[in-house]
């Protein structure tokens, strides 16, 4: 095992459910609570229908977030600047709504921090990568799907709400974008495969 390299792949991390549930249940119960002391009279009834009505708003909220990468973002991006202090030379990455795929295929390295655990730059061999693929469909949308230890990431190259055909210009664009990727991820496996014959 290479220097920094993570033993296993973590997508979830407790910091992600920690501020998930922080958000979820605090800011509702916390919001409720201010609005029964500012009417000067504590009601437990009322404070627990503005608490139910508050927290339906704030998941609501909270789900779409997630749904579109932004929930953790700024977390992610915090963490991204300790990449340049890796000993690799990740010089190809792409950012989807579930993380920062980093690529060294000079080094067969790749680097990940996970948009649901969004503390921490995992690192791996790239001899750990399985099943690298592009899907393209009109109605399930344009990514570039890879297995990191039996775990599946999916980065979509192509965010919308509408159904693109793949041999449209953004459609194509979409497509090159992910095989271009997905090129990368087998050169970097097989850099590290022939490294772990030498």
């Amino acid at each position: 095992m290479k220097e920094h390299e993570s033993a296993k792949f973590e997508r979830f991390g407790s910091f992600f459910f920690l501020l998930l549930f922080g958000i979820g249940l605090g800011l509702p119960l916390g919001a409720s609570l201010i609005l029964c002391i500012v009417k000067g009279v504590f009601d437990f009834s009322i404070f627990l229908t503005l608490s139910l009505v508050f927290m339906f708003m704030v998941w609501i909220g909270l789900i779409m977030m997630i749904a579109y990468g932004s929930f953790t973002s700024f977390f992610v991006k915090q963490t991204a600047k300790g990449v340049k202090n890796l000993p690799y030379n990740f010089n190809s990455s792409f950012k989807g709504r579930g993380g920062i795929l980093y690529i060294d295929v000079e080094n067969g390295m790749i680097g990940f921090i996970s948009a649901y655990n969004p503390r921490k730059i995992q690192v791996f061999s790239a001899s750990r990568i399985g099943g690298a693929q592009t899907i393209a469909s009109a109605m399930t949308g344009i990514r570039f799907v890879f297995y990191l230890d039996g775990k599946k990431i999916s980065m979509p190259t192509l965010l919308t709400n509408k159904v693109v055909s793949t041999k449209s210009g953004i459609g194509a664009e979409a497509v090159s974008k992910a095989d271009a990727f997905v090129e990368l991820l087998m050169a970097a496996k097989s850099q590290a495969q022939a490294g772990n014959r030498r």
